[in-house]
């Protein structure tokens, strides 16, 4: 079986369980926004503070809740070096995040009747209460709601990739892990998945289309 083939591979008949990941699977997210935005506010070196590979401690320590918001604002000024206002800064941070389709999240609601259904994202509270806000003008209710639980990193001060934070749901929600399914678009974090005993799959399309009108997982 090849890499690949290995990060894409699962029998849908044996998944009691699905875990998904929310930026780049379930919300549209597009970082380059968020370099412009900084880029526009006299930021020529935003790429090479932060990337979706190596971030400075800075951001690892928003996204694990390690810090305040305020402490994040005023760590990435003199990071960036530059004198910007909170609600600039905060516009710049949250350009990346776009919508959540609604066909989502009625796929999520069509799935919830076949499957156990737990979120797991690594997030800041900044964009949390950006995206939650959003989702609950729109809906009436949290994105927590979508599922049996929610894990966010902020929230529970372990991210991906890093093992503890898979076993962690593991234990805290008792799941099966060979019964289920991590869908994520990072690779990285998907390896990890499948270290801990679940079937990590490597996320290269719009996440419905791996479900039937049903919400049930696809035969492949």
């Amino acid at each position: 079986m090849t890499e690949q083939r290995k990060m894409t591979s699962f029998n849908p008949q044996e998944i009691e369980t699905i875990v998904f990941d929310f930026g780049g699977v379930l919300l549209n997210i597009d970082f380059l926004k968020t370099i412009k935005a900084f880029e526009e506010l006299g930021v020529a070196s935003f790429t090479e503070q932060y990337s979706a590979h190596i971030q400075a401690p800075l951001f690892r320590d928003l996204e694990t809740g390690k810090i305040t918001p305020q402490q994040f604002r005023e760590g990435l000024r003199v990071l960036l070096g530059k004198s910007i206002s909170d609600s600039d800064l905060d516009k710049a941070w949250n350009a990346l995040l776009l919508d959540m389709p609604d066909d989502r999240v009625t796929l999520l609601e069509k799935a919830k009747k076949h499957y156990r259904l737990f979120l797991l994202s690594n997030t800041n509270i900044i964009h949390y209460q950006k995206y939650n806000t959003e989702f609950n003008n729109r809906y009436g209710k949290d994105i927590d709601d979508l599922f049996e639980k929610a894990y966010w990193s902020f929230q529970i001060e372990m991210r991906k990739p890093n093992l503890e934070i898979y076993y962690h749901v593991i234990n805290n929600s008792l799941l099966n892990a060979s019964k289920t399914l991590f869908i994520d678009d990072s690779l990285l974090n998907i390896t990890s998945a499948n270290e801990c005993g679940m079937n990590g799959y490597h996320l290269l399309q719009d996440v419905k289309n791996l479900f039937n009108e049903e919400g049930k997982l696809k035969d492949r």
